[in-house]
């Protein structure tokens, strides 16, 4: 009986197939070893690539009504979403109703405390990318959303297909 070599999760979909974990097996020998992870959907195991990658979550969002389930990273468990899609949805919805009237500096240093990340740099990284700091997060969310998910670190690795 193979066993997945790497540690993961699954969301969707059951259990592995043995031919789904050597094909998983295989993607981790090709995989960065601080990125040696999986998360398993209905149809695709995603390996590798950044912790937003793998749960579909280009905000590092810790939760959601849209999650499908959840995932531990390096600073605590984060929401997993069907698609990127969906996550893309749900970091919209958070933005424009939680902070939506807020000055994206202020909703940043909310989003990214100090405590858990380089609010200074995570705000300089926003604002080379055109974001202006001193307008609310309403009428910037078009340019701070593709902004934050350069920020943190959309990094793609490989799918598998289940089978």
């Amino acid at each position: 009986m193979v066993k997945p070599v790497i540690p993961g999760t699954i969301v969707a979909g059951g259990e592995l197939s043995q031919s789904t974990i050597a094909a998983v097996n295989q993607a981790a020998a090709r995989t960065p070893a601080q990125w040696r992870r999986f998360i398993a959907y209905a149809t695709t195991v995603k390996v590798g690539g950044s912790l937003a990658w793998r749960a579909n979550n280009p905000g590092n969002l810790r939760d959601s009504s849209l999650k499908i389930g959840n995932v531990t990273g390096a600073v605590g468990v984060f929401a997993v979403f069907s698609t990127m899609e969906d996550g893309h949805a749900a970091q919209r919805a958070l933005y424009i109703n939680r902070y939506g009237s807020m000055k994206v500096r202020d909703a940043i240093s909310k989003l990214t405390p100090p405590s858990e990340n380089d609010t200074e740099r995570y705000l300089r990284d926003l604002e080379r990318a055109g974001v202006d700091l001193d307008k609310d997060v309403n009428s910037q969310i078009n340019v701070l959303m593709p902004a934050v998910a350069v920020s943190e670190g959309v990094i793609a690795g490989i799918e598998v297909r289940r089978s």
